[in-house]
């Protein structure tokens, strides 16, 4: 399997193709939906010697739905799949990783996102019976669901509330609800798209008769005993629940940061910024987005570290390379891209003695790792493997560098 869950098979004559719905080592029958070049891509039909691993997927919409890929595979086999394919893109790059890997799964792998966009969708009568969903597999167009086993209870709770909502008010120009699930699970933070499709005395209407607790504004995500404000556009790690295996690595990382400078690359509004900042050290935030960064600010007034955090609303590629901060450690968690090249450059030239690297993408981390740690001054000490999106294809990863001899 190689990243995107897609089985690489081959048919008798050679051809190689990209199969949807298989596993491993099984032998199934599929049919042929398109081609890039000389690869066919394909998704599974039929089994005729199905994987041990394979299970009966719990949603309705699988298949069809093109949210989740993994459902068919039973939930350990899911993690070492994700651990090979990580490994596969390192192998590619050369990056030699530590003899130990962990890899952190979910005791419950099920009802996890505290965010989502649900797409508007017409029927016959256009708003008066839309419907809410996700785009199908491979398509833009959207499939209609009544829940979703991979979000949040508040959220599919919500549906029937908010498809009332969007049939009696919503205008025709209205494409999405954007939904943030805050305030411990108890408030929905609703931002529709365009913004002013829904009038906004009409949300409020339908969330008192549905007894809903809905902001249009902002809301409240806590973590560690700190509260954070965020906004309906501001990033945040979908999977709040899993927000402690994943910055607890990075803290391990990290090791004792009292008295230390560290620089919080891609710091958005400032979660991690606070915990480290309570326990001593002085944070340098660089943030790009304007609003993330003025509430990260904010955020770092409401937990009482607002002295020890200081925000640069700049891209990091703009700020490293020009230098003016010197810090004990960086921590780097950019968007699915990957690093600017010229980030990677700054790191392998002037960079801190110690790197924690945060990655949603195993390609582009593995291509930074090779700058950093193959053909650059780093060794990688650790590595860990957090699922932050069970069901699905993507993976995270935690990668911690100290700064050694520049490799020969």
């Amino acid at each position: 399997m190689v990243h995107g869950a897609l089985c690489l098979a081959r048919l008798d004559d050679g051809t190689s193709l990209m199969v949807d719905g298989a596993l491993p080592g099984e032998r199934v029958e599929v049919e042929l939906h398109h081609r890039k070049g000389r690869l066919w891509f394909a998704a599974t039909v039929g089994v005729d010697d199905a994987s041990p691993h394979r299970v009966a997927a719990p949603c309705p919409y699988y298949g069809e739905c093109g949210g989740c890929q993994l459902q068919h595979v039973e939930y350990g086999q899911q993690l070492a799949l994700k651990e090979a394919i990580v490994r596969d893109a390192m192998r590619r790059q050369h990056v030699v990783l530590p003899p130990a890997v962990a890899v952190h799964g979910m005791d419950d792998p099920w009802r996890y996102r505290w965010r989502g966009e649900f797409h508007v969708i017409p029927g016959d009568a256009g708003m008066a019976d839309a419907r809410l969903g996700f785009n199908r597999v491979r398509s833009w167009r959207p499939v209609p669901i009544d829940d979703c086993l991979i979000h949040h209870p508040r959220i599919t709770g919500s549906l029937p509330a908010l498809q009332r909502l969007v049939r009696d008010a919503g205008g025709a120009d209205l494409t999405a609800l954007h939904l943030t699930v805050g305030e411990r699970g108890e408030e929905l933070l609703l931002r529709p798209r365009p913004t002013r499709a829904i009038p906004s005395a009409a949300l409020d209407d339908e969330a008192r008769s549905a007894n809903q607790r809905w902001s249009t504004t902002s809301t409240t995500l806590s973590w560690r005993g700190h509260d954070f404000r965020v906004l309906p556009d501001t990033f945040i790690q979908v999977n709040w629940g899993q927000l402690e295996t994943l910055y607890s690595a990075v803290l391990r990382g990290l090791g004792p940061v009292a008295g230390t400078t560290i620089i919080d690359a891609y710091a958005g509004i400032g979660v991690l910024a606070c915990e480290l900042a309570t326990a001593g050290a002085s944070v340098v935030c660089i943030e790009n987005n304007r609003d993330s960064a003025r509430f990260g600010v904010l955020n770092s007034e409401l937990n009482g570290c607002a002295t020890r955090v200081r925000y640069i609303a700049a891209a990091v590629e703009d700020v490293l390379p020009v230098g003016g901060v010197t810090p004990g450690a960086i921590v780097l968690d950019p968007p699915r891209a990957g690093c600017d090249a010229r980030v990677t450059a700054w790191l392998a030239l002037a960079g801190p003695a110690a790197v924690v690297y945060v990655s949603c993408d195993p390609a582009t981390m593995a291509r930074d790792l090779r700058l950093l740690a193959v053909s650059g001054p780093y060794r990688i000490d650790s590595f860990e493997v957090i699922d932050m999106f069970p069901q699905t294809h993507h993976v995270e990863c935690v990668a911690t560098l100290s700064r050694g001899e520049l490799a020969g």
